[in-house]
């Protein structure tokens, strides 16, 4: 009579996770789906891409930030120019970092208030900005780049 029970529990089991691996892989599937949606979203900067005057000292960037998007896909910006980034979310909690520039360290955006990032680019090369705080399921696609190019 146990054995009947330690089988049935078995069986039972076995059906579970069965059935937990089919949900497993139909989530999977529909996160790819919403990736490759957020991911057409996230390429479609409203201000496209911002050049700065190559004969200024300081470059003043306003950057609005929502999910999943900065509103510039890309900064590009000379070595040796002083870059003040004014940060705005438009929607839910953000944040701002970018590889290769540690100084700046992980900035917090809230909703409706201004961040300012302020920096000398002092590297040459080009380097991702992203967002630090989870946003939504495009989170992983929230970045921009930013060019540093010789003076």
């Amino acid at each position: 009579m146990n054995r009947r029970i330690i089988i049935f529990t078995g069986s039972s089991l076995t059906a579970v996770a069965i059935l937990a691996s089919l949900t497993f892989i139909q989530t999977e599937d529909q996160v790819d789906e919403i990736l490759n949606i957020a991911g057409q979203n996230a390429a479609e900067c409203i201000k496209g891409n911002f050049k700065a005057d190559p004969y200024k000292d300081t470059v003043e960037i306003f950057m609005d930030v929502y999910q999943w998007r900065f509103s510039y896909c890309s900064i590009s910006v000379y070595e040796g120019q002083t870059v003040m980034i004014t940060l705005k979310s438009l929607d839910v909690p953000h944040g701002f970092a970018i590889d290769g520039y540690p100084e700046i360290g992980d900035k917090h955006i809230s909703p409706n208030a201004e961040t300012v990032v302020k920096f000398i680019a002092n590297k040459v090369g080009t380097f991702t900005y992203y967002c630090t705080v989870f946003c939504g399921e495009g989170h992983a696609l929230h970045r921009g780049q930013l060019v540093v190019q010789s003076a």
